[in-house]
């Protein structure tokens, strides 16, 4: 299954990522006025207004913002060797030393002239100002989720209020700060990503408050309030949550009113790990609809679609670069994370594994992944996407990695022994649940359902939903499904589930939500009854093990599964950098107890397409995380006329693809 899986997969990535790259590849131009230029770019996920961390939410498209907004991060993920590394831009010089007791010191010095866009200088206060708002308890008070900073010497005597100061971090002068690691917290796989820390202005988050260090660690010179951050973060019209004024990335925001933001170039930035600054005078980032999106980019009303999904969409670029081939491109891109079925902790429902096991039975995944996502898009059994690096380096799709494997190897034959032990590591383990109605009615006859609501014996031809006699009564099945305001999506979900699902004597209703209340719900805060939601997890590079984390404090089996699982999780990120095989040895064991306890049904991964207006150039999505990111390495100017040559060349590698994807759902 694995081996066929693999195969079906590559070919996908072979067809995408070959003629996405041929349609883009263009001649040098000359360019000028950049910053008078103006860029429209379009996505189907509306943004949440979360344009500050993630402490509050925030959806994909808050998240590309978020990159927009906020940079000088002290480390940066280096999509090329997928390995955190120091940011050069913001990071002059480093030392790691490791000391008697085990603890771990990070010395690190800032270059000159940081800037924040108002032209006021970043000083190593500010990431401790960050350090300090993003752990404490205020923000819980608040309705947020405080970072994690646990690892941090003196994190928890300082929280527990047992000392004034967080003695593990440290500024000794306005360009220079420690860190220290705690020994037990450590080994950490991703030891660097624990210090990608942006700044924050204190000035306009805390105003009156400051950050000192007398020696013993720092500290702030009173105490942050929940209706301090009521008023100067979550604040609907001046909140830095939704309105940052003063900002550290490539780009400041100009307004925002729910739907669209605009945005102008942050003159005081200080430039990407590899020297990019922004050369687009303005960006507006809007909502767009899979119904007319790709009309409105032929017209000119967008100049960049994306995150493009749905199948239809997809094909109506490819036609319209048919049709177009001098003025429309396109780039894809495999996605990081997922979409899954996910099951609400607090919901009683679902709280027995054969009741989910049926559900996951009902769900003809490979039917819904045709009529949403089509050729683009493949189903996944785990907890990861198509660009989540322990997956793709399974696949086949990355090679292992030597240099990393001699850093803690020098020894010929240790190296060779951990070699023959990688290729040992198998995901044959995972179970997976395929389309079978008779699988789910007998697992629910051997669990008890087997009622009416009339707590008659179930007739099929008779009765809707099965009921149990529970210590709560006479409990059915007929569940609530939330999802984002997708109509194609809900009609695939009607016809590929909750069709198959009335089979087994399972009611369902599907609701679109806002993405604010999805949200909610998928933190365990749901406004209504809920059993299921569907959702799309874009987790960063690795699995962080917060998301599986128990939300409640439920006496219940999912509970008991999330305890077990965010345990594994744990234990899988607490393994040296330089144990690459005993890292994926466990990262296989948490996906293998995913798909044995279902906590969730995994459903797609898939590839991510963007469309655009050859007025931009040099958009390398693939070679970056957002288009955030991405953006800031772009630039507009007139359109280049295409050579004859590579016109017919496109326009026959896009009539092979349109052509393969029509063979692809041929019956």
């Amino acid at each position: 299954m694995w081996k066929k899986w693999i195969a079906g997969l590559t070919a996908v990535l072979i067809l995408l990522l070959g003629t996405a790259q041929a349609a883009v590849e263009l001649t040098e131009i000359d360019w000028s006025a950049e910053k008078r230029a103006k860029l429209k770019v379009g996505n189907t996920t509306e943004m949440r207004g979360c344009f500050f961390t993630t402490m509050w939410g925030g959806e994909t498209s808050d998240l590309d913002v978020q990159d927009l907004l906020h940079g000088c991060s002290l480390v940066h993920y280096d999509i090329e060797t997928n390995r955190f590394l120091f940011d050069d831009s913001v990071v002059d010089d480093s030392e790691i030393l490791n000391e008697e007791n085990g603890d771990r010191l990070y010395l690190i010095v800032l270059n000159d002239g940081l800037k924040w866009s108002d032209g006021t200088p970043i000083t190593a206060y500010d990431y401790a100002f960050s350090v300090l708002l993003c752990m404490d308890p205020v923000i819980a008070e608040t309705g947020g989720t405080p970072m994690d900073y646990g690892w941090i010497s003196g994190a928890e005597e300082y929280l527990n209020h047992e000392a004034e100061t967080l003695s593990g971090l440290r500024v000794v002068s306005e360009s220079i700060l420690t860190f220290r690691a705690r020994a037990d917290a450590l080994p950490y796989f991703f030891e660097r990503s624990r210090m990608m820390i942006h700044p924050y202005p204190i000035q306009a988050i805390a105003p009156g408050l400051s950050v000192t260090d007398e020696g013993k660690g720092v500290h702030l010179s009173g105490p942050l309030t929940a209706e301090m951050i009521r008023e100067t973060v979550l604040d609907a019209e001046t909140g830095y949550l939704s309105h940052p004024s003063v900002v550290s990335g490539p780009y400041k925001l100009e307004s925002y009113d729910g739907i669209t933001a605009k945005f102008v170039i942050n003159p005081y930035f200080a430039g990407t790990a590899k020297g990019y600054i922004p050369r687009i005078g303005e960006v507006e980032y809007t909502l767009a609809h899979n119904q007319n999106m790709i009309e409105k980019l032929k017209s000119g009303e967008f100049d960049l679609l994306d995150k493009v999904t749905m199948a239809e969409a997809i094909r109506g670029g490819i036609v319209a670069q048919m049709e177009k081939p001098d003025s429309l491109s396109m780039v894809s891109e495999p996605r990081v994370g997922l979409t899954l079925a996910w099951f609400m902790e607090n919901s009683p429902k679902v709280q027995e594994f054969s009741v989910r096991a049926a559900i996951a039975c009902c769900f003809d995944r490979d039917g819904f992944i045709r009529q949403y996502v089509g050729p683009f898009g493949i189903r996944v059994d785990g907890l990861y996407g198509l660009a989540q690096w322990p997956y793709m380096l399974k696949a086949g799709l990355l090679v292992y990695p030597d240099s990393m494997a001699k850093e803690a190897k020098t020894d010929n034959e240790a190296y060779d022994k951990d070699i023959q032990a990688w290729q040992g590591v198998s995901p044959e383990g995972l179970t997976t649940y395929q389309l079978n109605t008779g699988a789910a009615v007998r697992l629910l006859e051997k669990a008890g359902w087997n009622l009416n609501e009339n707590g008659e014996p179930f007739d099929p031809e008779r009765d809707a939903v099965r009921y149990k006699q529970t210590a709560e009564g006479l409990t059915g099945l007929d569940l609530k499904m939330v999802m984002p305001g997708s109509v194609e999506a809900q009609q695939a979900l009607e016809t590929c589930f909750a069709a198959h699902l009335r089979e087994a004597g399972i009611g369902m209703t599907i609701s679109r939500v806002s993405m604010e209340e999805l949200e909610d719900a998928y933190k365990g805060n749901p406004r209504n009854e809920t059993d299921l939601l569907y959702v799309g997890e874009n987790f960063s590079v690795f699995l962080d093990p917060g998301i599986l984390a128990p939300q409640t404090e439920a006496d219940s089996e999912l509970h008991s599964v999330k305890e077990e699982l965010y345990a594994l999780a744990q234990d899988m990120v607490r393994t040296s950098p330089n144990d690459l095989d005993g890292f994926m040895r466990k990262w296989l064991k948490v996906q293998e107890r995913i798909t044995e306890t279902l906590p969730l049904i995994p459903v797609y991964t898939n590839m991510y397409f963007d469309f655009y207006r050859r007025t931009l150039h040099n958009y390398q999505i693939d070679q970056a995380v957002t288009w955030g990111e991405a953006i800031t390495k772009s630039y507009m100017s007139d359109i280049e006329q295409m050579p004859e040559e590579e016109r017919d060349r496109k326009r026959r590698e896009l009539l092979k693809l349109n052509r393969q994807y029509e063979e692809i759902l041929s019956p």
